[in-house]
């Protein structure tokens, strides 16, 4: 059976699958597959789940809050900023949940702490102008 190379991008590392027989994954226009010979391709995968089978016919899933995907000479690059890979689909979506409620938390957080900086720094301002110590610009 033909098969084609796969190699999974993130922030922290890289995986290598050398005999893939499909891949399937989703953008913003839908589902869609790919498979050894395939044409060459660029898409957006959209947050979500995809999967790819082996040429032993093992499903794994692959979650992801998007990424890239190019298709060129028979090896698929899926590009992204952290994917959770496994058997167990249930599990995998799980791990991302968490993970993006996490980094929700920090972004929340990070808002905060600037918009308390932000207000200290206008407070500081508001002295210095009415000491008449500082030159406001």
């Amino acid at each position: 059976m033909n098969c084609f190379a796969l190699t999974l991008l993130d922030c922290h590392g890289e995986r290598h699958f050398g005999q893939i027989r499909q891949f399937i994954g989703a953008d913003n226009s839908g589902s869609f597959g790919i498979m050894a010979g395939h044409a060459h391709l660029l898409a957006i995968l959209r947050f979500g789940l995809a999967r790819f089978c082996d040429n032993s016919g093992v499903w794994y899933y692959l979650a992801l809050p998007g990424g890239v995907v190019r298709f060129y000479q028979n090896k698929l690059t899926v590009t992204t900023v952290r994917f959770f890979l496994g058997n167990d689909r249930e599990q995998i979506c799980q791990q991302l949940a968490e993970q993006m409620a996490q980094l929700d938390s920090e972004i929340h957080a990070a808002h905060a702490t600037m918009l308390e900086i932000e207000h200290t720094l206008l407070q500081r301002l508001a002295e210095l102008s009415k000491q008449g110590s500082g030159v406001v610009t």
